[in-house]
């Protein structure tokens, strides 16, 4: 059963966002894309599992995307499945090439680049998972990992002949025999049915999503943004507003809400509050009695009043 299922974590949408309203030649472009190609990369592998993880017995319930704090920071879970008698984390990896993982230095290696040791990463995030059931639910389960190489395109290697680390890091096609395994490694069950979901729900209710700040990240700041209401259509920002629609001026396409996705990008790039004025000049309106009939139908709640009026998208 899952839980809490796979979305698009809200970073590769804000990323996405960001690149169409970033200024045409913007010198950061390259690096959005980079970031954005990285983190899209990443979903595809987790979300590859899916294909896997559909193959495992009852009883058991699923997690993805878990972010919890740890009384101090937060820490992230791939994916999490809750067995009768254990836990499982399961930490995604979706790269190609030839993957070295030297647990003697604690790194992970891609030809000459460097990177976290993936299975000292999981042990963490087992250490943490297992403080946080005792400190929440006053629970002592035990908790294993695996780390899941999800590309078809890499070869692994390892500095130690350890067969407990063969065992931990895997391919994304050892994966259902490697949780097998496991299953009939931890026999006694420590959780009934009715506490599996009550455990579950209580990660879920317990996440928190991350909410990024991309402008930040990349030091930009409104002045470099494209204004105007995007054309669904051909994706110009050559819309203008007649008659209660936008028509594009670039190839005629008429619409009756294309504002409503340029807000929605105003409330992750820029604020979540707008006042009149502010929707006047980003949406390329200058009758503010327009921008105040197309704020009031939009927005969720309103503070102030008068000329002092802000609008919460």
């Amino acid at each position: 059963m899952i839980i809490k299922p796979r979305v698009i974590p809200p970073d590769i949408n804000h990323l996405e966002i960001l690149l169409k309203r970033l200024k045409a030649h913007h010198p950061v472009i390259p690096q959005v894309e980079e970031m954005l190609s990285t983190k899209q990369a990443g979903w595809n592998g987790e979300k590859s599992l899916d294909f896997h993880l559909d193959y495992l017995k009852e009883p058991h319930s699923i997690l993805h995307n878990l972010r919890l704090h740890d009384g101090h920071h937060f820490f992230q879970i791939d994916t999490l499945i809750l067995f009768p008698a254990f836990i499982l984390i399961i930490e995604a990896k979706n790269m190609k090439g030839q993957i070295s993982i030297h647990r003697s230095k604690k790194e992970m290696r891609r030809d000459l680049e460097g990177f976290q040791d993936p299975v000292e990463q999981a042990e963490r995030q087992k250490g943490l998972l297992e403080e946080w059931l005792l400190r929440h639910m006053g629970l002592t389960v035990p908790v294993d990992f695996l780390v899941v190489f999800t590309n078809r395109k890499c070869t692994l290697e390892f500095d130690s002949f350890d067969s407990r680390i063969h065992e931990k890091v895997i391919r994304a096609t050892s994966l259902v025999g490697a949780i097998e395994r496991k299953n009939e490694f931890y026999q006694e069950e420590v959780l009934t049915r009715i506490e599996m979901m009550r455990v579950g729900h209580a990660f879920a209710d317990a996440h928190q999503e991350l909410v990024p700040d991309y402008m930040k990240r990349f030091n930009l700041n409104y002045f470099d943004l494209q204004k105007g209401v995007r054309c669904p259509e051909c994706g110009k920002y050559f819309m203008r507003r007649a008659k209660k629609r936008w028509i594009c001026t670039v190839c005629d396409h008429h619409s009756y809400d294309a504002h409503e996705q340029a807000l929605r990008e105003y409330a992750v790039l820029v604020s979540k509050i707008i006042s009149n004025k502010e929707a006047q000049d980003f949406l390329r309106i200058t009758s503010r009695y327009v921008v105040y009939r197309i704020l009031s139908a939009y927005a969720k709640s309103t503070t102030g009043g008068g000329k002092y009026i802000k609008y919460l998208l």
